[in-house]
């Protein structure tokens, strides 16, 4: 099976980490904005981690990239299918609402948007967690996935994806040594709290930014605390002007059926 290439940040900070995990943003810049002004007035953060699929289906892929430009700490993001998808050439697809999404992102976006999402890795090693959209092309929303990705994942203990927009996680108490075996899926509710237990092993996943697909339309992020092994998780659900959203989707001609998918969150 084809490895994707890893890069290691090397970004710790001594004094402990404030990390906003998000995935799934899908050019969708009121769900993005919201999630900054929420975390910004929950103390803040030290870096991001932008586990890909920062462009497609939603309506602006330039604003959220030039958002993501302009924030001051470290952002470590990594490529998503939709993203691989929007940096080649394409062409008018409008019976495949989501090819012609990534069409209609393909044309606003300028050749240098286009190299930011092309530089950007598949995946990346920081603090202890490999990110990685989808590795090897899988949603990870069953156990024995989420078993095959820790086993092959050697240079971090921990693991955060995105792609399914589900946001959750697993966790596997497996000794050094034995199998990896994880519980079922846990899902995240707003306000959640899920501090890391010694000697386990967790693959999180943020779910979606900007398109959720879990039945609440509210966006999400998450906040991980991290000081040496101790790692805490936060989740946060957020409303938003989604109808904003919708408006530039019927304006700019985006397939009909994004509009409702946006609102109810499917």
């Amino acid at each position: 099976m084809t490895r994707h290439p890893t890069q290691h940040a090397d970004t710790r900070n001594k004094g402990g980490e404030r990390i906003l995990i998000v995935s799934d943003i899908h050019s969708n810049i009121e769900a993005l904005e919201a999630c900054l002004a929420d975390v910004r007035a929950r103390g803040g953060f030290t870096r991001i981690w932008n586990i890909g699929d920062t462009v497609g289906y939603g309506p602006d892929p330039v604003a959220v990239l030039d958002t993501l430009r302009a924030i001051d700490v470290p952002v470590l993001s990594v490529k998503g299918n939709h993203d691989r998808t929007s940096i080649k050439k394409l062409w008018a697809q409008p019976d495949y609402y989501h090819r012609h999404a990534d069409y209609l992102n393909w044309l606003d976006m300028s050749d240098a948007d286009r190299t930011l999402l092309r530089a950007w890795p598949e995946e990346v090693v920081d603090l202890g967690f490999r990110i990685v959209h989808d590795p090897d092309n899988n949603y990870v929303t069953h156990e024995s996935t989420a078993d095959e990705v820790l086993t092959r994942t050697t240079e971090a203990t921990h693991v955060a994806v995105g792609h399914s927009h589900y946001p959750g996680y697993f966790v596997s108490a497996s000794a050094p040594g034995e199998p990896v075996r994880c519980g079922p899926f846990v899902p995240f509710n707003d306000g959640d709290v899920l501090t890391f237990q010694e000697g386990h092993r967790y693959l999180i996943n943020p779910g979606s930014v900007g398109h959720p697909r879990d039945g609440d339309a509210r966006t999400g992020y998450l906040l991980a605390t991290i000081k040496g092994d101790a790692v805490t998780i936060e989740a946060r659900r957020i409303t938003y002007d989604v109808e904003a959203t919708a408006k530039k989707l019927r304006e700019r001609n985006y397939p009909a059926i994004l509009q409702e998918m946006f609102r109810f969150g499917y």
